[in-house]
């Protein structure tokens, strides 16, 4: 038996397009128009996330701005689960994420999705994600670079996904969002790579 004779596909779609829909909800776009009368987007990383916010808006912006990504990621992956099972859960977790990343209502341009992946998955997977979290804030501890540490912890669940004997739409949603990650990452790595990504905590010039 399919997988679309199993749910009522309808119902399905309606979630995943609601999941996207409040991926598009950003704080940290919010907060700098009101507070500071700019678009995020246009200064330091062009991130519409907390590293950024961190950076130009300090930390009470970027924690807030922490808190809302990770809780609209939770809210959307439980929707999912609570109304349709784990693995309808794992597709709207995936959908949140990428409507904070490719947001229609501003025009698909947000954030690099850390906080909402955490949000989301955490809510299917909290053992395995505290595990990834524990070891990608250790990255962050040691070496500074925030990047670093959220590909790592993203890589390390999607490992333990493996290891764990997860299948099915889980394991596609975990390797996607491995994928994912690494792709909204993209000039982060090269900026690794030629040791000239900002530390945390680097001020701006």
């Amino acid at each position: 038996m399919s997988f679309w004779e199993i749910y009522n596909w309808k119902f399905v779609l309606l979630l995943i397009l609601i999941a996207y829909l409040v991926g598009n909800i950003s704080p940290s776009y919010l907060l700098a128009k009101r507070r500071k009368n700019i678009d995020i987007r246009t200064v330091g990383s062009g991130n519409a996330g907390t590293t950024n916010t961190l950076r130009y808006m300090g930390k009470k912006a970027a924690v807030i701005v922490l808190l809302i990504d990770a809780l609209k990621g939770s809210a959307a992956s439980y929707m999912g689960y609570r109304l349709g099972g784990i693995e309808i859960g794992y597709l709207c977790a995936l959908a949140v994420i990428v409507g904070h990343v490719f947001p229609a209502l501003l025009k698909f341009k947000g954030g690099k999705g850390v906080a909402t992946s955490i949000g989301s998955i955490v809510v299917l997977a909290p053992y395995l994600v505290l595990v990834a979290l524990i070891i990608a804030l250790l990255v962050i501890w040691k070496t500074r670079y925030v990047s670093l540490g959220a590909m790592t912890g993203v890589f390390l669940y999607t490992v333990l996904m493996i290891a764990t004997g997860a299948r099915g739409i889980p394991l596609a949603v975990a390797i996607l969002l491995s994928v994912f990650i690494a792709f909204t990452h993209r000039s982060n790595i090269v900026r690794l790579k030629n040791k000239t990504e900002r530390k945390l905590g680097e001020k701006v010039e």
